[in-house]
């Protein structure tokens, strides 16, 4: 089982190498974590945006343009379909966003005859957390797509980040739907949904981990909270998986995972034909590495 992000790195190294194709591949931070990648036989990689900025990038950051495969496409909404097109034919594994807008990004994946998203899928944004008070990686979702999951869409959401920790060698996942509480409450809506996805879990309507819920964060990763507690269960103090119930907080722990916690993070889309990697404006290039290394386990073990 991988417990570090480094031990994912030498996992994928040790399958088939996957290429990735980049929309708009010519911003530096992008093309740095690309080559970092490209150079340690994560991924090959497919640059589909300005050749003429693509070069004059790599010559400012003395990065061998040649390790890349460059489709020249000027206008970054037709580069994001392009990229999308690649993967769609097989030439890629895993579809990347660079120096286009997200709504551009977003419309050339969703596109209903050209686009990666399969009837009844939902986009889900996962991320993979490394904190160093926390014994394995955490898998949590969803900081950045879903604004307010209903109980269908949480149900989906476990199916996908169940598929990241089998990726990563866990065979029975433990998932935590978070609230605010352990207790049940009409008062509080994700302790309702928690309860009623516990219990489909229990009749195998769900499968492919052990659920459990409510639970509040301290109880569904701290042991020792669990004991002062007195709170017990499959998934209590051990959780690989947390479920948050909205946006707002998914995205708070998302963020303080690295801003307060010194953690590192990777995210990929899931729900489509092919890992998606999305980031943000304000991920380092650490953070795009791990996350082109996320997807690429991801496409070896659909493989």
């Amino acid at each position: 089982m991988v417990t570090k992000l480094a031990e994912l790195v030498e996992m994928v190294k040790g399958a088939e190498t996957q290429s990735v194709a980049v929309a708009a591949g010519q911003d530096p931070d992008t093309i740095g974590a690309i080559a970092r990648a490209v150079k340690e036989g994560v991924v090959n990689a497919i640059l589909v945006g300005d050749e003429v900025k693509i070069k004059a990038v790599c010559k400012d950051q003395n990065i061998d343009a040649s390790i890349f495969k460059i489709v020249h496409e000027e206008n970054p909404a037709a580069a994001a379909r392009k990229a999308v097109s690649l993967v769609k034919d097989g030439e890629a594994g895993m579809l990347m966003k660079g120096l286009v807008k997200t709504p551009d990004y977003m419309r050339a994946i969703l596109n209903k005859e050209a686009g990666m998203l399969p009837k009844g899928g939902l986009l889900t944004h996962v991320t993979l957390c490394e904190i160093a008070s926390y014994p394995k990686l955490l898998i949590a979702t969803d900081a950045a797509i879903l604004p307010l999951p209903d109980m269908d869409q949480k149900a989906k959401m476990l199916g996908y980040t169940f598929k990241v920790a089998h990726a990563l060698g866990i065979e029975q996942p433990k998932a935590a739907l978070i609230s605010a509480t352990e207790t049940i409450s009409s008062k509080i809506p994700s302790s309702m949904d928690a309860a009623v996805l516990t219990g489909m879990s229990q009749r195998k309507q769900i499968s492919g981990g052990l659920v459990d819920g409510p639970l509040a964060l301290d109880v569904a990763l701290s042991p020792k909270k669990c004991e002062i507690k007195g709170v017990g269960g499959p998934v209590a103090g051990q959780a690989d998986i947390v479920v948050f119930p909205n946006i707002e907080a998914a995205n708070v722990f998302y963020k303080s995972v690295s801003l307060l916690a010194g953690g590192t993070t990777a995210a990929v889309v899931m729900g489509t034909l092919a890992p998606v990697i999305l980031t943000s404006r304000a991920d380092d290039e650490e953070a795009k590495y791990y996350s082109i290394v996320m997807a690429a386990a991801l496409a070896a073990d659909t493989k």
